[in-house]
């Protein structure tokens, strides 16, 4: 069985005092997306044959990392292998953005599967 998981993180626009519209709007509209995005894989999984279902978790407090969010997901749901997608940044720009993918693998009790994602034009 697959489970798929999507972290939301909404706490830096909690933070933030010059959010573009109210917090309760854009935590509902990212929640949203986050629903959308799983319905979608979902869909796609369950058409390959593959029995599947899926989570979507919020991050509201600053100290929470969506990487320590999926390794307790792992643990809770006993998972065999965690997949993880990547956007392959190296060097400066990477240590600038911060990696999930990276912050998973230093703390998983599980195997990670790391894939690359397509390149894209910018």
């Amino acid at each position: 069985m697959l489970r798929l998981v999507h972290v939301v993180d909404i706490s830096e626009a909690a933070l933030t005092v010059d959010t573009p519209y109210p917090f309760a709007e854009y935590q509902k509209a990212v929640q949203e997306a986050g629903e959308k995005l799983l319905a979608r894989c979902v869909a796609k999984a369950r058409a390959a044959g593959v029995v599947v279902d899926s989570k979507l978790v919020t991050i509201a407090m600053y100290a929470e990392r969506i990487y320590e969010v999926l390794e307790e997901q792992s643990r809770e749901w006993i998972a065999d292998l965690i997949v993880i997608g990547t956007h392959g940044r190296r060097g400066f720009r990477g240590l600038m953005v911060g990696s999930v993918a990276e912050g998973l693998i230093r703390i998983a009790t599980k195997p990670v599967l790391l894939v690359r994602g397509s390149k894209q034009e910018s």
